[in-house]
C-alpha cells in the first residue's frame, strides 16, 4: 500500500467514528482527504457502511455475542471477494469497527434512578389535559394527557434522571458534564442536549422514542448492551411486551428504527401533533386510536365487537368534539357508537 501504517491506523478510527456518529466535522474532513488519498480505503469504507443498513430497519432480538458473530462471518465472505491488491493485511480491524456499528458502538454508562435521598417531585396529568414544566435545570417538559413525571427538585451528582409514564417532550438543557436521562418503561433515553418526544404509555402496544434535533441514544433495559444511536428525525418504536396481555416471544423482531417522513421532518407533525392540540394517526389499529381518544376526551372507550379493535382508521383532529371525531371515523369505517356520560360503546355497524 502507498499509506503508512499511521495512516492506516488514523483511517481505522476515523472510520468508527464516522459509523458511530461521533466524528467531530475536523475529523469527517481529515477522512475524506485520507480517503481520497487510497482507492482501497473509499472501498473499505463502503464496505462496512453497507453492513450497518439503511435508517429503516428492524432487527431481531439476538445476543450481542451472535450478533458480533454474524457480522463477522459477513464481513468475512465479503472481504474474500476483495481483489488482494485493495485487501489490506489488517482487515479485521475494519470489522471490529462494523461489528462495534452492529452492536451498538460507544458504550455509556447509565444508571437507575438514584437511591440516596434525593426531594422528589411528580407532575401527573389527566385524561383531558396537557402540562408544561421547567426542571431545575432549565430543560422544559411538555406531558401528554394521562401522564406522569417523577423529578428531582434539584439535580446534583453525575447525571440528570426522571422517571416517565405515558408520552412526554423534552427540549433539555445542555450540560455536556451532566447527561440527561429519561427512564420510560421499556428503555432508558440518554441525551446531552437536545429535543425529543418519548411516548410510554403501559397499556400501549409499543414504546417510541422520536428525536427532532440533537442525538439520544437509546438503552433497553432488559438487554442494556442494546443501545441505539438515533439521528435527527429517526424514530424507534419498541415492542412493549405484555402491554395487552402479550409476552415477546424469543427472537422475535421487537423494534424498528424509521426515518420520518421528508415532510414531516421540520416539526414531526404525527410524532409532536399533541402539542398543537391536535390527534393524527395514519393506518393505526382502531384499539390503538382509542386509547388516544380516552386520553383526549376523558373518557372510557368500550368494544363491542372484537373483530372492531382490528380496523385500520386515520384521521387528523383538532377542535372536533368527541361526537365529531366519532363521525368523521365513521365515514371510513362502518360502525356506530353510544355515548352515556363519560362512557363510549362502540359496535361493528353491518350497513
Amino acid at each position: 500500500m502507498s499509506n503508512n501504517s499511521t495512516d492506516y491506523d488514523r483511517v481505522i478510527e476515523l472510520m468508527a467514528k464516522r459509523m458511530g456518529k461521533t466524528a467531530s466535522p475536523a475529523e469527517l474532513n481529515e477522512l475524506d482527504e485520507l480517503l481520497s488519498a487510497d482507492a482501497s480505503y473509499s472501498y473499505l469504507l463502503e464496505l462496512v457502511a453497507s453492513l450497518k443498513g439503511n435508517a429503516e430497519h428492524v432487527e431481531k432480538n439476538l445476543p450481542q455475542s451472535e450478533l458480533a458473530s454474524s457480522g463477522w462471518a459477513h464481513l468475512e465472505e465479503r472481504m474474500n471477494a476483495v481483489p488482494a491488491v485493495v485487501r489490506p493485511l489488517r482487515w479485521r480491524w475494519v470489522a471490529a469497527a462494523a461489528v462495534a456499528v452492529l452492536t451498538g458502538a460507544g458504550v455509556y454508562q447509565w444508571s437507575k434512578m438514584p437511591s440516596q435521598a434525593v426531594q422528589y417531585q411528580t407532575e401527573q396529568v389527566a385524561y383531558g389535559k396537557k402540562s408544561m414544566l421547567l426542571l431545575a435545570d432549565g430543560t422544559k417538559v411538555w406531558l401528554n394527557a394521562g401522564s406522569r413525571l417523577v423529578y428531582p427538585r434539584l439535580f446534583s451528582g453525575k447525571t440528570r434522571e426522571v422517571q416517565l409514564e405515558g408520552e412526554a417532550f423534552f427540549d433539555v438543557a445542555d450540560r455536556a458534564h451532566q447527561p440527561f436521562f429519561v427512564h420510560a418503561g421499556k428503555i432508558t433515553v440518554r441525551v446531552l442536549g437536545t429535543r425529543f418526544d418519548v411516548k410510554a404509555y403501559r397499556e400501549d402496544e409499543k414504546v417510541a422514542a422520536t428525536l427532532i434535533s440533537g442525538k439520544i441514544q437509546v438503552i433497553m433495559n432488559d438487554d442494556p448492551e442494546k443501545m441505539i444511536l438515533l439521528s435527527p428525525h429517526e424514530k424507534l418504536t419498541v415492542v412493549n411486551g405484555g402491554a395487552k396481555g402479550g409476552a415477546i416471544v424469543e427472537n422475535e423482531l421487537r423494534y424498528q428504527v424509521q426515518l420520518l417522513p421528508q415532510a414531516d421532518r421540520t416539526e414531526a407533525v404525527a410524532e409532536t401533533s399533541w402539542m398543537d392540540n391536535k390527534m393524527v394517526f395514519t393506518n393505526e389499529s382502531f384499539e390503538d386510536v382509542a386509547l388516544q381518544l380516552e386520553r383526549r376526551y376523558a373518557v372510557h372507550v368500550e368494544f363491542g365487537d372484537e373483530g372492531l379493535k382490528h380496523e385500520h382508521v386515520s384521521g387528523v383532529f383538532e377542535k372536533e368534539t368527541l361526537e365529531q371525531a366519532l363521525d368523521i371515523l365513521k365515514m371510513t369505517t362502518k360502525f356506530n357508537y353510544q355515548i352515556d356520560s363519560n362512557r363510549v360503546r362502540l359496535v361493528a355497524s353491518q350497513n
